[in-house]
């Protein structure tokens, strides 16, 4: 996320509607790439068990409006 901001100078506004996110969801997970480095790696190594996202934000304010 931090280097999509970069390289294609994006605010965070930006960058939450390109990955069909909320802007408040943005500012936590880019905090997460502040944690130490050993941390990160143990995340990593528990993997992602999701095949696909069963709901998405940008699925919720569509059908609800309420977003």
């Amino acid at each position: 996320m931090a280097l999509e901001m970069d390289s294609n100078n994006l605010s965070r506004a930006e960058l939450a509607r390109k990955l069909g996110i909320s802007r408040a969801r943005v500012t936590p997970m880019l905090n997460l790439l502040k944690l130490p480095e050993e941390l990160i790696k143990e995340v990593e190594r528990m993997g992602d068990h999701w095949g696909r996202r069963l709901v998405t934000e940008r699925t919720l304010r569509t059908r609800t409006g309420n977003f």
